[in-house]
């Protein structure tokens, strides 16, 4: 059944989303409070950390996996909800020359990151979670990706992070949205979910 409205939407998926939320919170904090080797006084510190290291790598995939259920919510929600009818300046090169009537419309909304709308980061990386394996994209989420590796090209530490075949085809939600949304909290996504599609 399809929600009545934003609100509705919004309450009706709260229980799954904070559970999605809370699965997360156990990854992350699986370093908490650890010293990082770089910055250990011993080598028990280091073996306590490299040993919790592994276990949060091992489960980088679900923890991407959790992050792709939360944008794919979230992706329903613009997509029913968005009253957003423009292409604003910010998204025209992101969107490229598509009809009027084509969906990625309701995404050309939200506060920018990366001069990007969060609706089309939402947008982009439900495809891409939904598509990994697909060798390639549609335009917008295509360009959303290259927008995101050229925002981190000088980074050596991430500059890789939304290439979209490298080092293989792989799940970027979990980038996408502790890293560039900040959704560290179902708070944090209800925050930006309600300016998106609505009050609650």
């Amino acid at each position: 059944m399809v929600s009545r409205d934003a609100n509705s939407y919004l309450t009706e998926t709260e229980h799954a989303v904070r559970l999605l939320f809370a699965g997360i919170e156990y990854y992350e904090g699986l370093l908490h409070g650890l010293t990082p080797p770089s910055q250990a006084g011993s080598g028990d510190e280091v073996a306590l950390y490299m040993e919790a290291a592994e276990k949060y790598f091992g489960y980088s995939f679900s923890e991407a996996t959790l992050c792709g259920s939360i944008l794919q919510v979230a992706y329903m929600g613009v997509l029913l909800f968005s009253a957003n009818a423009n292409i604003s300046d910010h998204c025209r090169t992101l969107v490229g020359p598509i009809a009027s009537d084509h969906k990625v419309i309701h995404f050309c909304v939200g506060r920018l990151i990366h001069g990007i709308p969060i609706g089309l980061l939402i947008y982009a990386g439900r495809n891409q979670f939904n598509h990994w394996a697909d060798k390639t994209f549609d335009y917008p989420t295509t360009q959303v990706f290259r927008a995101l590796g050229k925002a981190y090209h000088e980074s050596p530490f991430f500059d890789l992070a939304y290439e979209l075949s490298y080092p293989n085809r792989t799940i970027k939600a979990n980038h996408l949205v502790l890293n560039e949304l900040r959704w560290k909290a179902y708070e944090d996504y209800l925050g930006d979910m309600t300016a998106l599609i609505g009050p609650r």
